[in-house]
């Protein structure tokens, strides 16, 4: 049985007095999805609190592995097209270095990382109850407490083309769908792993209820289809063999009443089964002159727009944050059309060269193979189960990083860092829960 006491002095010693910066981070955690402003701030409180540890990260596989990109990152912007676009680019990898170093300290057992997980869901909750709102009353509401410091907002009043889309806190809807994909499965999971009863129960149903109707109203296809796939995975190794066939009927029933013929007595049926929601965002994908079909069109032009650019600086790449000026200055193409390669992987080598793609890439294949391993030297039971929800939920990002790119978010970018962060903490936490066995023994 893992200690909670034991912790990985092997990656990040534990912060002896941790408590401020403790409170700081939970803070900020759950008011991450409500305001970036808020959250960075009490995470950077949580920094400064925890700075001394934090400067012997270095000394560590990790840390070191963090300081090679880093420098990579930085060296690559005296390359870039636009240098001081670059420079700025680099906050969107740098402070969350730090953040996942942050955690590493902060979350030194497994009571913390429970707690962690706690205070997301509870922020998911919020956040899907938000999203409700937002979807049935057709409302957007705003509030700015600090005028120009802090702005609440639920709904996108800046984006009159997308007010039809559920955005909640997040103003944009693919930022809402990935904060959704990476919550669920942590919920999920810890639902398979002890079955909740009364007020337990409603809290754990009425949280994954208010997400997932929120998804649905995000209207984003890849994400439903990856919600689909990661319920269906955490079916499968939870042994619920009965829900997942239920699972797997209602999705064949949803694309059959989208891309069948309207003149099939069975598609037919099925449209009038079928909430119009699900087959009529399926059909508007395959149906030319909509809008759901033209961002199919928008999403590959990027894409070989990013893979010229790959072929064209291969080593260097274009520099961080470059893909809209690259577009319009070098292609000819209205910026206003393609703000991103909507490809994760594709923006990291068009942006920093396939080296340092290769080396960031990495770092997420080594965080799941360590997670992988992890889970066969754990015993069942609900540390277990997090894990799983963790893993799950890194996969989920990572394939809908075949067609978006969530991390211009810094909310999106915080979350992944935190919970790759976990995955290497459950790691380390089972290596000193299970030493390795004496030769003579």
């Amino acid at each position: 049985m893992i200690s909670s006491q034991q912790t990985a002095e092997n990656a990040f010693p534990e912060s002896q007095n941790s408590s401020r910066g403790w409170t700081c981070f939970l803070i900020g955690l759950a008011m991450l999805p409500v305001s970036t402003v808020i959250f960075l701030f009490c995470w950077l409180f949580a920094l400064l609190f925890e700075w001394r540890g934090l400067a012997r990260l270095g000394t560590h596989g990790l840390g070191r592995w963090l300081l090679i990109v880093s420098a990579l990152l930085t060296v690559m912007c005296a390359f870039s097209y636009r240098p001081q676009d670059s420079l700025v680019g680099l906050f969107n990898y740098l402070p969350f270095f730090l953040f996942f170093g942050l955690t590493l300290r902060l979350v030194t057992s497994q009571e913390r990382i429970a707690q962690v997980i706690q205070v997301a869901v509870a922020s998911g909750l919020i956040t899907g109850l938000a999203g409700t709102f937002e979807w049935f009353s057709g409302v957007n509401w705003w509030w700015e407490p600090i005028p120009g410091v802090i702005l609440l907002v639920i709904g996108s009043p800046q984006e009159a083309g997308i007010l039809e889309r559920v955005t909640s806190f997040f103003g944009w809807p693919t930022s809402a769908a990935t904060f959704f994909l990476m919550l669920m499965p942590l919920l999920i999971s810890s639902m398979l792993a002890k079955t909740p009863k009364g007020a337990s129960a409603l809290y754990a149903y009425s949280t994954l209820i208010s997400m997932g109707i929120a998804l649905i109203g995000t209207a984003s296809r890849n994400a439903w289809g990856i919600a689909l796939l990661a319920c269906g995975s955490l079916l499968i190794v939870g042994r619920r063999f009965w829900l997942f066939a239920a699972l797997l009927l209602v999705t064949i029933a949803i694309l059959i009443s989208g891309l069948g013929s309207a003149q099939s007595p069975v598609v037919d049926a099925l449209r009038h089964v079928v909430p119009p929601v699900f087959w009529q965002k399926v059909s508007a994908s395959v149906q030319t002159g909509t809008s759901s079909y033209e961002s199919l069109n928008n999403r590959y032009d990027a894409w070989h727009i990013a893979w010229d650019m790959t072929q064209k600086r291969p080593l260097t790449g274009w520099g961080l944050q470059t893909f809209p000026v690259v577009e319009k200055e070098v292609y000819g193409r209205k910026a206003d059309t393609l703000l991103h390669a909507h490809n994760l992987y594709l923006t990291y080598t068009a942006e920093t060269g396939i080296p340092t793609a290769l080396v960031l890439i990495s770092f997420y294949v080594w965080t799941l193979i360590q997670g992988i391993r992890s889970t066969f030297k754990m015993p069942p039971g609900i540390e277990r189960w997090q894990l799983i929800g963790l893993l799950t939920a890194l996969s989920a990002y990572l394939l809908f990083g075949i067609s978006d790119v969530p991390f211009y978010d810094a909310r999106i970018n915080a979350l992944i860092w935190v919970w790759m962060a976990l995955i290497w903490r459950h790691a380390q936490l089972i290596e000193v829960a299970s030493p390795p066995k004496s030769p003579h023994a």
